[in-house]
């Protein structure tokens, strides 16, 4: 059997990171220049449905083909392929859409293509993962990660349900935001890139299998931490407090037992692409303690009422988290190369994100100050230009390197 998927699959990750960057930069320009074309809202629809569809959830669908493909016949290979192309077919309809109309009939058509096409995969995977061998540790990980995705897709239905019925209510349109977010983030996201990794993880199944029990039954009940303003009743509000405790403590134990064998592990790729994954491990890191710290009702509204705060924790998981390791991922997986300008490239990418955390997080501080911060919208402006320059350099670069090695 020859290779399932070339690299040219992974390279058009690398241009929809390029164009979601783009866009990124655009928002950016308008907020500390005067840019009187195209909408706001709509670029930051545009961007952001892009960023999921386009970028993020493309990479794990082409992930999991890799994950199936042993253990399926050579012709279902085919329809896996067919349902990536239909997803980057929503993704570019969504983002020519939405940059255009905003959220509109056709926006929501390639978003409910989108989610069609979430389904499909997730009947068509799930009904495959009965050929995983008895000692695949991807398959629990995996399955979970699909049916959070569809699950998602209720928020942005009821974003569409209240747009056209005209039952508009601001509450409820930040808990569909939320919810979506959440079972995106910390659904989709998470438990997918868990699975494409886990069989590379040098602890055995039944070990993994027992993070994967505590992940998963705490993942709904964080949701309300994203709705406390609701004024849950105590004993759900104790429930988020549990679940969102309980996931730091989950990670912290998995980190503790993993660190130490992962650094002595020898590994077949350049060392310094070690530090992305690096990288991302510390901001998931960040990520679950400031959860863990805004379980205090004060401190959540404090974290959600302040929009620089609301951003910053929303880059730290797409950016920090997630773009970071997918770029190592790929570096690792060989699907891009390693070469001078790549990796040039990818560090500029990994101090675009801190740049771009550290300044929003210093105008969160601030805000609860009442301070301000002199040419800070100049600094998000550098930033995400070095993360667009970053992203075209190293998709550039695979292409001068196609063209050095004669490699399709």
């Amino acid at each position: 059997m020859g290779r399932i998927l070339s690299p040219k699959w992974f390279r058009i990750a690398l241009i929809n990171l390029v164009i979601v960057a783009l866009y990124g930069s655009l928002m950016r320009y308008k907020i500390a220049f005067d840019f009187p074309f195209l909408e706001q809202k709509k670029l930051l629809n545009a961007h952001s449905h892009f960023a999921f569809a386009g970028w993020i959830s493309h990479v794990l669908y082409c992930g999991f083909l890799l994950l199936i493909a042993p253990f399926i016949k050579d012709s279902s290979h085919i329809k896996y392929k067919a349902l990536i192309i239909l997803n980057l077919v929503s993704a570019y309809g969504m983002l020519i859409s939405f940059t255009l109309q905003g959220y509109q009939l056709v926006s929501i058509a390639f978003s409910t293509l989108s989610i069609i096409t979430a389904v499909i995969f997730t009947v068509l995977f799930i009904r495959d993962s009965k050929n995983f061998p008895p000692q695949h540790a991807a398959k629990p990980w995996a399955v979970t990660a699909l049916l959070l995705n569809v699950i998602s897709a209720a928020g942005p239905f009821y974003l569409a349900y209240m747009m056209f019925s005209k039952n508009f209510d601001q509450y409820n349109y930040l808990a569909s935001v939320y919810y979506y977010l959440h079972f995106q983030y910390s659904g989709w996201f998470f438990f997918g890139f868990i699975a494409i990794i886990a069989n590379k993880l040098p602890i055995s199944k039944t070990v993994l299998n027992k993070y994967y029990t505590l992940f998963a039954v705490s993942v709904i009940p964080a949701f309300f931490l994203s709705i406390l303003w609701y004024k849950l009743p105590l004993w759900l509000y104790i429930l988020t407090v549990a679940a969102c405790l309980l996931q730091l403590f989950t990670w912290l134990v998995l980190m503790f037992k993993l660190w130490p064998v992962l650094n002595k592990q020898p590994i077949p790729y350049p060392r310094w692409v070690k530090i992305f994954f690096y990288a991302a491990a510390t901001a998931l890191t960040i990520k679950f303690v400031l959860q863990a710290v805004s379980v205090v009702p004060y401190l959540s509204h404090f974290a959600f009422s302040i929009r620089s705060i609301v951003i910053a924790f929303l880059h730290l998981i797409l950016l920090g988290i997630y773009s970071l390791f997918i770029i190592g991922y790929l570096f690792v997986k060989k699907n891009i190369h390693t070469g001078p300008v790549a990796k040039y490239a990818a560090f500029s990418f990994l101090a675009g994100v801190v740049l771009n955390e550290l300044v929003l997080a210093l105008l969160g501080i601030a805000a609860f100050y009442y301070l301000s911060i002199p040419y800070s919208n100049y600094m998000l402006f550098g930033a995400a230009i070095i993360l667009f320059a970053s992203a075209l350099f190293l998709w550039g670069s695979q292409v001068i390197e196609r063209k050095k090695t004669g490699n399709p």
